[in-house]
């Protein structure tokens, strides 16, 4: 056990057993806080319910959380909040990895997540992005990456208003960070998000970035993302500055159903492009993976004698005995 986990464990023990009270930071706190102030407490994996992920996505040890990427989807905290200040660090462990934590995520959009519609909630998102992503993403699609940065992105998701802070990105929503402090791959970054009054502010490094006010709604849930690279957390630390006004129940939705394929002709597991499988069952649900890799599953949503699509409108169609996906790869059977 590390040094900071026998801190962790210590601070754990201090605040496990009843809800620390809403704070009102001192004068004379450093900016940004240390974490061991009055108010604050150590978040674990008791603290986070999974919304969309498989039950491999996210393991935990003690305060560090290890995420596989897959598939997308997020973590929640237990409770919405309104007003609150979180500290956390992050590691990529893949170049051009892709993440973020996602601040007063919607209820209404929580609960489709978890019903099985769509992959990321509505809110606002405190992007946590490698340095590697924009080559990544100029090589893959041959369009500059102008839109969107690796320091610390603060922007709204779904119809969430938000007014961002300058410099502004070129589609006028998302703020930019206004200084470069974010490390690279297998480096810890430290990131301070303070949500108070409708207004997210983040520092990065210890230099405050970016940022948006006029926030609405400004209280939901505080949400991890899982998006296709591994990557890490640890030392997170929550401190409530408000209590919820009202309650907020999560709505019910019904889970989504897919159309059974049994008896389908595409039935099996179906591999392409050196190490690529997909596997179609008869309960409607196909699992893409690379080797061992996990990384997705979706279920199909119509089908017809030698065809049936995803979720996503992902085509297959059995032509002889090729299984050809999405008008663009040709699978065999294995």
């Amino acid at each position: 056990m590390s040094d900071q986990d026998l801190v962790d464990l210590a601070v754990y023990l201090q605040t496990t057993g009843s809800e620390a009270p809403p704070a009102t930071p001192h004068l004379d706190e450093p900016v940004p806080p240390i974490g061991n102030e009055p108010g604050w407490q150590v978040l674990t994996g008791n603290d986070f319910l999974n919304v969309n992920c498989m039950e491999d996505t996210w393991r935990w040890e003690l305060g560090h959380a290890y995420c596989t990427g897959k598939p997308t989807g997020v973590i929640r905290f237990r409770e919405p909040l309104r007003d609150f200040e979180l500290l956390l660090e992050w590691k990529h462990k893949k170049k051009g990895g892709n993440s973020g934590v996602f601040v007063w995520a919607t209820p209404n959009s929580i609960a489709k997540l978890a019903a099985g519609h769509g992959r990321l909630p509505h809110g606002i998102e405190v992007q946590v992005l490698d340095l590697g992503y924009a080559e990544l993403y100029e090589k893959a699609y041959q369009k500059p990456s102008d839109w969107f940065t690796s320091h610390g992105d603060v922007f709204p998701v779904g119809p969430v208003k938000m007014r961002p802070f300058p410099p502004v990105a070129p589609n006028g929503k998302r703020s930019f960070p206004s200084q470069e402090t974010t490390l690279g791959i297998n480096h810890w970054n430290h990131y301070y998000v303070r949500a108070v009054g409708g207004e997210v502010r983040l520092w990065v490094n210890g230099v405050e970035v970016s940022g948006g006010d006029g926030i609405s709604p400004a209280s939901g849930y505080l949400c991890l993302e899982s998006e296709g690279a591994p990557i890490e957390f640890r030392n997170l630390r929550l401190r409530r500055l408000s209590e919820m006004e009202d309650e907020m129940k999560l709505p019910t939705y019904e889970p989504a159903t897919a159309v059974a394929l049994k008896g389908h002709p595409a039935l099996g597991t179906w591999a392409y492009l050196n190490g690529y499988t997909r596997e179609v069952k008869e309960d409607g649900y196909v699992t893409l993976r690379l080797g061992n890799n996990l990384i997705w599953k979706r279920r199909c949503v119509s089908k017809s004698e030698n065809e049936f699509v995803l979720e996503g409108n992902l085509v297959h169609k059995l032509i002889g005995e090729i299984l050809h996906i999405e008008g663009k790869y040709q699978a065999l059977r294995q």
